[in-house]
């Protein structure tokens, strides 16, 4: 199935509540509103969430292009945000599980250590769209930094 067909009826504006967790979910949290646009890229062979959301009053801005191949559950995005990612592209790679949910990682440098992981989840529902990214330690645990939760305007 094209990566069109199954974000087709999540075309548009959506808004809802971004949550930034700052040590993961036990600690300090900070939440603001979050405005999100789904659209369609070269002739529907990508889907693009562009997305807004705050951090200590500073509006912050991101994107993400997921692309998918047809003949498997193969998944690839490029991603960046101003806050998270600033200046550089992230290239990751993932799956589509079967219950719908798009999975895609990639990795950052952190200097004087070993590359981190920076997985992001898109899960299309009905009236819905939530995204999650998780930070993931070089061992491969993983601890959730983004939830944001979207409905339309």
């Amino acid at each position: 199935m094209s990566i069109q067909s199954e974000f087709e009826g999540h075309a548009g504006r959506w808004h809802g509540t971004n949550i930034l967790y700052l040590s993961g979910p036990e600690g300090p949290k900070k939440l603001s509103p979050s405005d999100l646009t789904v659209s369609f890229k070269a002739n529907g062979q990508f889907v693009a969430f562009d997305y807004t959301w705050e951090y200590e009053g500073e509006l912050q801005e991101g994107f993400l292009v997921l692309g998918s191949d047809e003949r498997s559950d193969a998944v690839q995005a490029v991603w960046t945000d101003s806050w998270h990612n600033r200046n550089v592209l992230m290239l990751c790679d993932g799956k589509k599980a079967p219950e719908g949910t798009f999975s895609v990682k990639g990795f950052y440098k952190v200097e004087g250590h070993p590359d981190w992981g920076w997985r992001t989840e898109i899960i299309p529902g009905d009236g819905t769209l939530r995204i999650g990214m998780y930070n993931v330690s070089p061992e491969g645990e993983e601890e959730l930094a983004v939830e944001t939760d979207l409905t339309r305007p």
